[in-house]
């Protein structure tokens, strides 16, 4: 039977794991949010720049086609924004879920290792929890991770280079 000190911890433990879960569910739904914008971005950047580089190849203006670089520059960026926030909050997630995963064992398989109980009891108490209070600003080196690689690798640099060709050509 246990005594009223093991109850409180296990109380404790409880706490602690819901407060886990909370924030699993904080970091999917960030995840969502940042695929979704990242989705939009694109949509309205590469329509947006169609309508722009066309009007550049229509009237034959080198100020369009430059614009239209522009544009799909800070639209690009945006992208890679937002995809480097996934990233951050997948891997977060991930890591969360490798807590949960500890917990399911120290319910099952673990429930009588106490080395495991401990570990699984440290590393809980030692998270640091608040999906947006950990997430740090992307640098430049995590937006060129963007990901679908080709999007970034491939799309932008041939609509990019496109644009430069036409202001080119226009000038």
């Amino acid at each position: 039977m246990m005594d009223e000190k093991q109850l409180n911890e296990l109380e404790r433990e409880n706490r602690l794991i819901e407060l886990v879960k909370l924030d699993y569910e904080v970091a999917l739904r960030a995840i969502n949010g940042f695929v979704a914008t990242s989705a939009q971005v694109r949509a309205v950047g590469v329509a947006a720049w169609g309508v722009i580089f066309g009007l550049s190849l229509d009237g034959r203006s080198s100020a369009l086609a430059v614009l239209s670089l522009c544009l799909l520059v800070i639209f690009a960026y945006t992208d890679a924004y937002h995809a480097a926030l996934y990233r951050r909050a997948l891997s977060r997630a991930i890591g969360l879920e490798g807590l949960l995963d500890g917990y399911a064992d120290r319910l099952g398989i673990d429930a009588e290792d106490e080395d495991a109980v401990i570990e699984l009891q440290s590393k809980v108490e030692v998270h640091r929890f608040g999906m947006y209070r950990s997430l740090r600003h992307p640098q430049l080196n995590d937006m060129l991770k963007g990901r679908p690689r080709v999007v970034f690798v491939a799309m932008y640099p041939a609509l990019m280079v496109a644009s430069l060709v036409a202001t080119v050509w226009f000038w």
